[in-house]
């Protein structure tokens, strides 16, 4: 059986120099994979180009044993991401965001299930205010709720914990485990790696532009993660 996303020899350039340099790793559908590096390391630019966000210089990506670009459209109905880039409609307010990604999802009972998102990410009372004036942890929290909306299948997550508070700590990582326990995939970059390593079954570790380890993450510790990251 195929896997859901295979990466074969891929590369990234920016001019003379090497962002990624050949790329190699399976993920499998189920899997909660960190990827860890030290900063500088080409993690976010990894997943921009996984997220098809960005071209690879070189290099071949297969989504369910087709080429990612000829199964695009797929691809992009069943992921679902958290980027630097929050890719919120800034003059509009949370409600009308949702409703905007919830249509071109599909999403049945749209109106009530914008309700429950937003009690569930604490901002029903900003629900009429721009998303311009929402503070950095306010705005992580509706692109948390723009993924509980849209229910994708995988998951591909940069730096999620990044502005939230503990509260919200908590209730994110009860959507992840529960995201995953129901059979859903991730992909994740944090420097959070206790909470991390909560979740993942597998980790990867980035270092000079290339996967140097592969491991599971079973008994890992976060002392052993930073060890990975000092070799």
């Amino acid at each position: 059986m195929s896997a859901l996303l295979n990466l074969e020899s891929v590369s990234k350039r920016f001019g003379f120099r090497n962002i990624l340099n050949n790329i190699n790793f399976s993920l499998d559908t189920g899997e909660f994979v960190m990827l860890i590096g030290n900063n500088g390391a080409g993690k976010s630019t990894l997943l921009r180009i996984i997220s098809s966000l960005m071209k690879p210089s070189n290099g071949e990506i297969t989504f369910r044993g087709t080429n990612q670009k000829d199964n695009l459209l797929e691809w992009l109905q069943i992921m679902g991401s958290i980027t630097h880039e929050n890719r919120l409609y800034a003059d509009l307010n949370s409600i009308d965001n949702l409703r905007l990604y919830g249509t071109l999802y599909g999403v049945e009972e749209l109106n009530s299930k914008i309700d429950a998102v937003l009690a569930k990410i604490d901002l029903s009372h900003v629900s009429q205010l721009p998303v311009r004036n929402f503070s950095s942890g306010m705005t992580k929290r509706l692109m948390i709720g723009r993924l509980m909306l849209c229910k994708p299948e995988i998951l591909i997550l940069d730096e999620p914990y990044t502005g939230l508070d503990q509260n919200s700590f908590r209730w994110f990582q009860e959507y992840l485990r529960e995201f995953h326990q129901q059979g859903g995939t991730v992909l994740m970059v944090t420097h959070q790696i206790e909470l991390g390593l909560e979740l993942a079954t597998r980790v990867l570790v980035l270092h000079r532009q290339n996967i140097k380890h592969d491991i599971s993450s079973a008994g890992l510790s976060v002392e052993r993660c930073s060890a990975l990251l000092e070799e």
